[in-house]
């Protein structure tokens, strides 16, 4: 189970996401439907991405992130922000190419935020492949190097959410 977890707080448009210690897949499906919450609202005038108490991010994070940027991009035409102190995290999240979504700042301001930590989603393998295979697919759009990073892992979820639609659509015929 993740170690981590991510807080949320929204103000009068701007949208504020928090994420403390190792984040991991676990904490994802409820960040990716809020996400989709906050992709029909017409009243988002910005996001901030705080990950200064963030000591690991997986890459699943990273896609659902990357999401939110190219969402805010797109649908809002707004630059997201995303602040970071650990030089490892600013790193690994410029190799991912979140740099192309984000305005990365190095930031040591208040730590302390009024954010509340979002509610984990229970958790079932249809949702969290989901929610994986979504976010590699977006961190592939970002650039080559994701693109033949993630590829082969890419080609395994989709074989597999392909077998579980299958079988859903086998048990629906059958009852």
């Amino acid at each position: 189970m993740s170690t981590g977890h991510v807080e949320y707080a929204s103000l009068n448009g701007t949208h504020i996401f928090k994420l403390f210690g190792e984040v991991r897949a676990q904490s994802c499906i409820s960040l990716d439907k809020l996400l989709s919450k906050i992709e029909q609202q017409s009243n988002v005038v910005g996001a901030i991405v705080d990950l200064t108490q963030t000591t690991f991010i997986d890459s699943t994070v990273l896609g659902v992130l990357a999401k939110l940027g190219l969402k805010l991009k797109q649908i809002h035409h707004i630059q997201a922000v995303m602040l970071s102190t650990n030089p490892d995290i600013t790193t690994l999240a410029n190799s991912m190419g979140l740099g192309q979504v984000f305005v990365i700042l190095n930031y040591c301001g208040e730590p302390t935020l009024c954010t509340r930590e979002l509610v984990e989603e229970h958790v079932t393998h249809s949702n969290m492949l989901t929610t994986v295979l979504d976010a590699h697919k977006t961190l592939m759009k970002l650039n080559e190097n994701n693109q033949n990073m993630f590829e082969p892992l890419v080609k395994q979820l989709q074989k597999e959410q392909d077998n579980l639609d299958q079988c859903a659509d086998q048990n629906q015929q059958n009852a």
